[in-house]
């Protein structure tokens, strides 16, 4: 896909979406939500400009048996929204929705998104409730008893209603499905037609019955705990969406704030663009001063309160490493795929190569969290014998960055802490595709290869200057800021200002 088909598909999903007869239903579809131009997020959109006439039949059974699947759970559940240890409290000030991405997460006093936020809250005379959509597999009764101590009252949402409400949720994206593809059936346009009829087919996907079902739980959860504020993760999901509308519907006057808490990458998208008001936040607080100033120019948010909260991921600036040939030490690369199986297979297989071609140089291999290399091995069996100057890390991440001097990587956020401790970047482009640098705004200041002879190339250099490998640090110290809770207590107490 390239960038203009990009354009294209975002103004043909909004068509959907702010259309006069657009329904929840229809916003809690997360595929017409395109949420940035990263190869793996495009690939559920390549058909659409080029559509395969079998792919609808597979789909419809896919969605059938994904119903019949979360049926059959609605059938043993007990039909509770969430788990939690004791009674909530009676009433709280604000309401924050985070997830629970790891196994190691449960009982920490702090939150994985928010950091120390929901404390430093409590110690302003804010009161405040977690509530946690959880991926890790373990149930929500036992991720809720790892809290049993802690100050901060948390509930797990649970992944499954009872089987009324499932019923009702299948119901509705069912209709919101037919409606589509009537929408579809009337488009004389190509784009719009196979937009609408791939829409129709997603809205009776679990995704979609997901983002309703999120919605119902906190529908209940501000019907119960009558919050001021309901604060969300905010990266242009339609869960998110989702979450503002119910919470409005139960309490019309609570100040919505989404806290963009990630980088904010080429062409996204569906974060920076308005829905009709019940889906928008009333506040978006960012991760730092780079994504604020650059949501504050997008004319669709304007009369939205901006302001750069920080994040818990902010990191300590250190000297930049010296670049090109300095000899004298060990110089070593280090690499940085995201979570994600292409991504790494594209990664590291260029560092294969520059390994092989390049033996006075290690190369780091370190993997996203939710990766491992018996799973990655297993798929390429290429990578099971390495050369002697490849390292499979096991370190911390800043135990990785204090021994490097370049960074290879493509759209991992991992490189704005290897860049503000030093190191030099160093962004692998696929020819032909829409870039997806993190660092994107600054291009100029930091290297491209395409080929293993460029990064050769840029070793054997001299290296950058002084001046642009700081220039490239202080973006990057604005890229997550320390977190700043006075920012967030300010729009809870005065959302208007």
């Amino acid at each position: 896909m390239n960038e203009d088909q990009y354009q294209a598909l975002c103004k043909a999903c909004d068509r959907l979406l702010l259309a006069p007869d657009s329904s929840i239903e229809r916003v809690a579809i997360p595929w017409l939500h395109v949420i940035r131009a990263h190869p793996i997020f495009l690939e559920s959109y390549a058909e659409i400009f080029s559509p395969q006439a079998s792919t609808s039949v597979w789909r419809w059974v896919r969605n059938t048996a994904s119903a019949l699947r979360y049926l059959s759970k609605a059938l043993a559940a007990a039909g509770q929204p969430w788990s939690s240890v004791g009674e909530l409290p009676q009433t709280c000030d604000v309401l924050m929705v985070s997830h629970l991405v790891n196994d190691s997460f449960p009982g920490q006093e702090g939150d994985f998104y928010y950091g120390k936020a929901a404390g430093e809250l409590s110690a302003q005379g804010l009161s405040t409730t977690i509530a946690l959509i959880n991926y890790t597999g373990t149930t929500a009764d036992t991720l809720a008893a790892s809290w049993r101590q802690a100050k901060i009252p948390r509930v797990i949402l649970a992944p499954v209603l009872g089987l009324a409400e499932e019923w009702s949720l299948y119901r509705r994206t069912c209709d919101e499905a037919r409606r589509l593809k009537s929408t579809a059936a009337a488009q004389s346009n190509d784009l719009n037609r196979h937009v609408a009829a791939r829409a129709a087919l997603e809205a009776a996907a679990g995704g979609a019955v997901s983002a309703l079902r999120v919605g119902e739980q906190i529908k209940a959860l501000v019907t119960r705990l009558q919050p001021r504020a309901i604060v969300v993760t905010y990266e242009g999901h339609s869960w998110e969406r989702i979450a503002f509308a119910a919470a409005r519907s139960v309490s019309p006057q609570i100040c919505c704030i989404g806290y963009q808490h990630a980088a904010l990458f080429n062409l996204q998208y569906a974060v920076q663009r308005r829905l009709t008001s019940d889906y928008n936040p009333d506040v978006i607080l960012t991760s730092g001063r780079v994504s604020r100033a650059r949501l504050k120019r997008n004319p669709q948010l304007q009369g939205v309160r901006l302001d750069a909260l920080g994040s818990n991921r902010s990191f300590a600036r250190q000297p930049a490493r010296a670049g090109g040939n300095s000899g004298g030490e060990t110089r070593a690369c280090l690499v940085l795929p995201e979570g994600i199986v292409s991504e790494c297979n594209l990664l590291f297989g260029f560092a294969l190569k520059c390994a092989l071609n390049m033996p006075d140089i290690e190369f780091i291999w370190r993997l996203h969290p939710n990766m491992n290399y018996a799973a990655l091995t297993r798929q390429k069996p290429a990578f099971r014998d390495l050369p002697s100057n490849i390292t499979l890390s096991t370190d911390s991440l800043a135990e990785d960055i204090a021994r490097s001097h370049w960074a290879l990587y493509r759209g991992s956020t991992a490189i704005v802490q290897a860049a503000v401790s030093g190191v030099r970047p160093v962004y692998l482009h696929q020819t032909g595709e829409i870039p997806i640098d993190t660092l994107y705004e600054i291009a100029e200041l930091h290297a491209q290869v395409v080929k293993p002879e460029d990064f050769k190339r840029l070793v054997m250099e001299a290296g950058d200057t002084d001046t642009v490998a700081e220039q490239v640090q202080d973006y990057c110290e604005q890229m997550f800021t320390p977190m700043d809770t006075g920012k967030l207590v300010a729009c809870i107490r005065d959302p208007i200002k």
